[in-house]
């Protein structure tokens, strides 16, 4: 399929008309594109010099920090491998994981490389991207909460996810930053760079630059593969701000609804064109999670309680948020 196959939703306004139009979005593709949101474009740009600047440091400091069981650190290249039927030596790519985090600060439970903190400037651009991608995560969920028309005796409907997200108390949310080597880099047969794959949280938040395109959805509309395109930022009416930011449903909260939300299958495959130039590609994601201790019960919707057999509806035994991914993690690097 040419052009853009997702929508494009203002994020501006908390209401029942953009809660609706998330909604229909994570309920047939699982993915969209989001604007109206907080990033300034020159503090995205920041981000993408700090972690190029990162993945050029000699590989042995990179390799005193590798991901552990907490799933923060660092992986080498074919270190994590999304989908073993493809890829048999994992995935050629590199990626560092800020896991175990405080979203009040940005802080980790887990000490940041000192090559980020000798810097304050550093350690600043890190700190405020996830601070401020915790925000837009929080204010997603309020509009899918709306759109979802959740009815509780106890809480606001646009209200529901917000005590199972507090920002100070253990959740698996990651902030991650990714370096994929352009071919001329790697083995020229490696056109597949993250395996087929879905995310293991609730809501993915994703920044990609332009001429670096690769990500791939398998469209549970066209079924088929579908290439994510770039998208500029409509300068008219949000100067000065990032392009969209691309959104993704992913396991838990697909779990949560019993699939109305669509967690909706993925790779990175690079286009000819990329092939061609050897055009590395970097990427900036935001991996939203409930708090560990969250249970998994069926979220109290009209539109999914009478979905019989699938998700939370389905469940023999309730689940945490925290066994639903210590499953997916140790399937993904066999820490386990």
């Amino acid at each position: 399929m040419s052009g853009n196959p997702l929508k494009i939703v203002d994020v501006s306004n908390i209401d029942q008309a953009t809660g609706d139009e998330i909604f229909k979005a994570a309920n047939t593709q699982g993915f969209l594109f989001i604007e109206g949101h907080n990033f300034e474009a020159e503090e995205v740009e920041e981000l993408f010099k700090l972690s190029k600047e990162f993945f050029e440091l000699p590989l042995d400091y990179k390799m005193k920090h590798l991901i552990d069981q907490t799933n923060h650190g660092y992986t080498n290249y074919n270190g994590e491998n999304l989908d073993p039927s493809i890829q048999k030596k994992g995935d050629p790519k590199e990626a560092f994981n800020f896991a175990q985090l405080n979203l009040i600060n940005g802080d980790t439970v887990k000490d940041y490389p000192t090559w980020f903190t000798e810097d304050p400037k550093k350690e600043k651009i890190i700190r405020n991207a996830i601070t401020k991608l915790n925000e837009l995560n929080l204010r997603i969920l309020k509009l899918l909460a709306i759109g979802l028309k959740i009815e509780d005796d106890e809480v606001q409907g646009e209200n529901w996810f917000d005590d199972k997200y507090k920002p100070d108390k253990p959740s698996g949310t990651t902030f991650r930053l990714l370096h994929y080597p352009g071919q001329k880099k790697v083995d020229p047969e490696s056109v597949i760079r993250a395996g087929a794959h879905t995310d293991y949280g609730s809501i993915t938040l994703l920044f990609q630059q332009e001429g670096q395109e690769g990500l791939e959805i398998y469209s549970p509309v066209s079924k088929s593969w579908e290439a994510v395109p770039f998208v500029e930022n409509n300068e008219a009416k949000f100067p000065g701000k990032s392009p969209p930011i691309i959104v993704n449903i992913a396991d838990q909260l697909s779990y949560w609804t019993a699939g109305l939300l669509k967690s909706t299958i993925h790779r990175v495959k690079f286009p000819a064109k990329v092939q061609a130039t050897g055009q590395d590609r970097y990427s900036i994601v935001y991996f939203s999670h409930p708090n560990d201790d969250t249970k998994l019960l069926p979220v109290p919707s009209p539109l999914t309680k009478d979905i019989k057999g699938r998700g939370a509806n389905n469940a023999k035994e309730i689940i945490t948020a925290r066994q639903h991914l210590d499953k997916r993690l140790a399937s993904t690097y066999n820490f386990y």
